[in-house]
């Protein structure tokens, strides 16, 4: 574990995405939903050029190995693709034992946050499919994930799983996965402040996110050292993100910020049960997997 390399990376990611993040917030101009958007592309970014600076221009090391950008395609990428609907699908099982929760097929949680026009509109565009909504959300899903939002997610996750999880080696998988999530949580601040998952308890989001982001580091990390490479990582958080409010718009009733979804209680209650299997199943191996899986 190089220190000095570790606290020059944390102090240009945070120094960067808490700049940026701060005059946003100021400006008001997150209160606008395109430019919000358009600047959390941009967001997911900072970690990738604040390793490239770390990696490249400061300490002169090369930046494939450290940021685990080599590796050939293997079953991983498919799974990583994949399992988001699992975990999207149990939580919102998980979601439906709380009280005052229901099954809502007809995704009236969906068509609330429309006006009236743009509901009409949308009904009648889902009405005249062969097949229902949710079929047409998945695939659309699965495409954005592995494409789009899997470029902006590789711009998080050569940092997190790639940079972050080769110099954390020493410290062991479960130390290492948590360390990690305890400041990829904290970094989202800025757009969690802006309304992003738990628009209406920001500051309680703040700690709801690094939560979540701390259960849900051990499975990225598994995936990235079983497929020795950050790529199926990228997949999965590009899925998880376009797939997260699937689960949402299916349940009625309930806190929609706070217990329905996968950044949720329900969903922390999920990402627990697997952390438990993963750590009964692998307690005598993950260790050294993690040693071959992120060696340079």
């Amino acid at each position: 574990m190089n220190k000095k390399k570790l606290i020059v990376f944390i102090c240009i990611l945070f120094g960067i995405s808490f700049g940026t993040g701060a005059v946003f917030l100021l400006s008001g101009a997150y209160k606008n939903p395109l430019v919000f958007q358009l600047f959390a592309m941009v967001y997911m970014l900072f970690p990738f050029v604040s390793a490239v600076i770390t990696q490249k221009a400061i300490f002169k090391q090369p930046l494939a190995p450290a940021l685990l950008l080599k590796g050939r395609f293997s079953l991983w990428w498919v799974l990583a693709a994949f399992l988001p609907f699992f975990l999207v699908s149990a939580t919102l099982l998980v979601a439906l034992v709380f009280p005052g929760t229901s099954l809502s097929l007809t995704m009236e949680a969906y068509y609330a946050a429309m006006d009236e026009s743009t509901r009409n509109a949308t009904e009648a565009a889902f009405e005249a499919l062969p097949f229902h909504p949710l079929w047409m959300m998945a695939i659309n899903a699965v495409l954005a994930g592995i494409t789009l939002n899997a470029l902006f997610a590789f711009g998080e996750e050569t940092a997190w799983r790639g940079l972050l999880l080769t110099e954390l080696k020493s410290l062991g998988f479960w130390k290492a996965s948590f360390a990690i999530g305890l400041l990829w949580g904290p970094w989202h601040a800025p757009l969690t402040l802006a309304g992003h998952n738990y628009p209406s308890t920001p500051l309680l989001g703040i700690l709801m996110m690094t939560v979540f982001c701390m259960l849900l580091s051990p499975l990225l990390c598994f995936i990235t050292i079983k497929a020795k490479t950050i790529y199926p990582a990228a997949f999965f958080h590009g899925v998880m993100n376009a797939t997260a409010g699937i689960g949402l718009i299916l349940v009625a009733g309930g806190n929609p910020e706070l217990i329905n979804g996968i950044t949720g209680v329900a969903g922390f209650i999920v990402l627990g049960c697997i952390n438990l299997v993963l750590y009964f199943c692998t307690r005598k191996t993950i260790n050294q997997s993690f040693a071959d899986g992120v060696s340079r």
